[in-house]
């Protein structure tokens, strides 16, 4: 049991910040997987325009046996733009201690300033199993262009 909780820490540099990462390719064997019970999460984001007000919208999907861990739960941080902040709001996070696992997919929306123009990049931070006692963080940055409202 030690053995195996020790593994897991010493992958979890590895698999956490590689987005979509199988993790048995991950683990280089050490674990009997089935190749038909592989696991990963797909971190994808959008622009959504609703209303008049962009938000950027960030899914994560998990694959295969993966699930998403509902505490700690999901994290997506705006990263400062090129041309000045995009964000309305500082992060948005999704925490619900009262179950494990969420419901698939997930998706976050964190809300563009009006006239934001450039590039809108976010860091995004969620933890996750692949199998059974099998848990990891991960991260990775995502981006979109924004359009520029006078063009």
């Amino acid at each position: 049991m030690i053995a195996a909780a020790a593994l897991g820490f010493a992958f979890a540099a590895l698999v956490g910040t590689a987005d979509a990462q199988p993790l048995d390719r991950s683990l280089g064997g050490l674990l009997p997987f089935d190749r038909a019970e592989t696991a990963s999460v797909r971190v994808e984001a959008f622009l959504e325009d609703e209303g008049g007000r962009r938000a950027l919208l960030v899914r994560l999907t998990p694959l295969g046996r993966a699930k998403l861990v509902a505490d700690p739960g999901i994290q997506a941080v705006p990263l400062p733009g090129p041309r000045g902040p995009w964000s309305a709001v500082p992060r948005v996070e999704i925490v619900d201690p009262d179950r494990g696992y969420f419901q698939n997919p997930v998706e976050l929306r964190l809300p563009v300033l009006a006239g934001a123009t450039g590039e809108a990049a976010a860091e995004v931070a969620y933890a996750w199993c692949g199998l059974e006692r099998i848990c990891l963080f991960g991260s990775t940055t995502v981006s979109v262009l924004l359009s520029d409202p006078s063009s």
